[in-house]
């Protein structure tokens, strides 16, 4: 076979291969309807923002963002005061005197209300307990919320005079 009729052959091989029509542009999928439930769902909060209507802000246990760190958490916000030692704050007693008894030491101090009252390591006052009682001292431990502290509590010793 001659090369001319090689090639002749080779070309009606390969002819249908290039004749194929090109393709056409590909189908496109139908579309599906967007989901605007959730943009819908803001736009509308954010109409009863601007109407007035109340934004509540709820802190599931996480400190409020828009309270300031640097003040200092106001006695209100630990509740209503219950009567009696447990309702006096540790700087609101006044240290009288201490007691030696076979069990340890015992503190008398005068609330708020002029009475006079005993107290003991494990204490509860309104802001904070009783730690430590020895011969001339008593150690509190003070709540703070102070978030620039390491610690969430104050030691504060009275001496008796």
């Amino acid at each position: 076979m001659s090369r001319g009729a090689l090639a002749f052959v080779l070309l009606l091989v390969a002819l249908p291969a290039f004749a194929q029509a090109p393709p056409g542009p590909a189908p496109t999928p139908a579309e599906s309807p967007i989901d605007t439930s959730t943009v819908e769902r803001i736009l509308r909060g954010d109409e009863a923002v601007e109407a007035g209507q109340g934004f509540t802000y709820d802190p599931a246990g996480r400190r409020d963002p828009f309270r300031s760190l640097l003040a200092r958490q106001a006695k209100e916000e630990l509740g209503g005061r219950p009567p009696g030692l447990r309702g006096m704050g540790i700087e609101e007693i006044r240290l009288q005197g201490i007691l030696r008894i076979p069990e340890g030491y015992v503190a008398m101090v005068q609330g708020t209300d002029n009475m006079s009252y005993l107290i003991r390591p494990g204490t509860v006052l309104y802001d904070g307990t009783v730690e430590l009682i020895e011969q001339g001292k008593v150690v509190f431990r003070m709540q703070v919320a102070d978030p620039k502290s390491l610690k969430p509590y104050r030691e504060v010793v009275r001496t008796l005079q």
